[in-house]
């Protein structure tokens, strides 16, 4: 019998298998997917590895990723993005005074000298409240002088002091803008953007593969294709998952990476929890992302000077776009016409064509809604209220933990929320193994 059963190996759940096999626990992780990384995984369309979800590193602290024995490296294209605004291209340079003269085209260069002083303070002192076992509520951050300003300020207030509004998507997608500036903090790294790299190969697969070897060189067991129908609760705590094929696996600890509103919904069963609970997370408003992925039969080419930063991260009216060699993905729904207006493609030189919808990735990951980041980024979801108020990373049934993108601090590959569950489970483990 494992000590714990994992449920999911994307990110989250292989870094928790990491760290509570190297607490000497018996670890077993399930995932339906055929991949590891979930959604900092890849898939193979037209024969070619790519990324389904993620597409670069950033938010995931370095000294964490050596922590976990993770051998990847950082390739950073020089400039990291290029966005086109108004017929002009931005470049987001690696050097922060290039960048600051970059700006200065626009006579903005002091002012975003100015916010990004603010972003880089933000980052600082946000890391004395990332890795907790218990998250910080909304009251403890607003304590503290430099969060204080990142909370109650909206987005569009605190860019607003900076830039114009035109520069603003640059920085926080546009349904953050009533949200409060925490979120520009936390979507822009200090550190910026990157592709994990290893021995000359660049892309999320090398990130994926790494992450599951360090967890099976950890001594997890990873059984991936088989997913979990069922969490089984008796007398109040865990007994057992059981998995799609139907055989049951009796564990003390059952720690999920889905979805809040899958695990809690699906997984075990509303009648295990507060109605104010279950209402909740039936109650979530949930905004999920479309996916265009183009693979080419040859090297894929930009129009004009925009070709010069083929291997940056491209803002282009119709989404955030990543071009690899021979693929090209987009966040988002371009028409047909909208791509021709900055690729040169030649229809008859297309091996492959994928549309993800947020239905999609709702089947694909069982992902409510089809949201990446499990939940909302939204107030009502954050801090300490991510997934529920009281909660952290700790179910009120016992043996249920938590740790995934729908927990503290929230989405992205940051690995932070499967570290901390981990954390909560060897702290409760004298008791939970009784």
């Amino acid at each position: 019998m494992p000590d714990v059963v994992i449920i999911g190996a994307g990110h989250n759940g292989l870094i928790a298998g990491i760290v509570l096999a190297k607490a000497g626990l018996d670890v077993l992780v399930l995932d339906q997917l055929p991949w590891p990384g979930g959604m900092a995984g890849w898939h193979v369309i037209g024969g070619v590895e790519v990324p389904i979800g993620a597409y670069v590193l950033g938010l995931i602290p370095t000294d964490l990723i050596k922590e976990l024995g993770i051998g990847i490296e950082q390739y950073k294209p020089d400039p990291i993005a290029v966005y086109v605004k108004d017929g002009e291209l931005v470049r987001w340079w690696r050097d922060f005074d290039k960048r600051v003269e970059e700006f200065n085209r626009w006579g903005l260069g002091d002012d975003l000298r100015a916010m990004w002083n603010e972003i880089v303070k933000f980052h600082e002192v946000l890391r004395k409240y990332l890795f907790r076992t218990e998250p910080p509520s909304r009251d403890e951050l607003l304590n503290d002088p430099v969060l204080n300003e990142f909370l109650k300020l909206k987005s569009r207030d605190f860019l607003g002091r900076y830039l114009p509004h035109d520069f603003w998507d640059m920085f926080i997608f546009e349904p953050y803008l009533d949200q409060p500036a925490f979120m520009v903090g936390y979507y822009n790294p200090a550190t910026d953007w990157y592709y994990p790299a290893k021995d000359g190969e660049v892309g999320m697969q090398v990130f994926a593969r790494e992450l599951y070897r360090a967890a099976i060189r950890s001594g997890v067991r990873v059984m991936l294709g088989l997913g979990v129908s069922k969490i089984v609760i008796e007398g109040g705590r865990v007994k057992a998952v059981v998995t799609d094929d139907d055989r049951t696996i009796e564990t003390r600890v059952v720690l999920s990476t889905a979805s809040p509103v899958n695990t809690i919904l699906e997984l075990v069963g509303e009648e295990y929890f507060d109605r104010s609970v279950t209402d909740r997370l039936r109650g979530v408003m949930f905004g999920g992302a479309y996916r265009v992925a183009l693979v080419y039969d040859g090297e894929i080419r930009l129009k004009g000077e925009l070709d010069r930063y083929r291997e940056s991260i491209l803002q282009l009216p119709f989404g955030e776009t990543v071009i690899r060699n021979n693929y090209l993905i987009v966040t988002g729904l371009p028409s047909r016409d909208e791509l021709e207006n900055y690729v040169n493609i030649d229809w008859s030189n297309i091996k492959a064509f994928e549309i993800i919808t947020p239905n999609d990735y709702e089947s694909i990951f069982r992902v409510a809604g089809g949201n990446l980041n499990h939940l909302p980024m939204f107030e009502e979801f954050m801090f300490d209220k991510r997934p529920v108020s009281g909660w952290g990373y700790k179910t009120p049934i016992r043996g249920l933990y938590l740790g995934g993108a729908g927990t503290w601090p929230g989405g992205q590959v940051t690995g932070i929320p499967g570290y901390n569950a981990a954390r909560r489970i060897i702290q409760d483990w004298p008791s939970l193994r009784q």
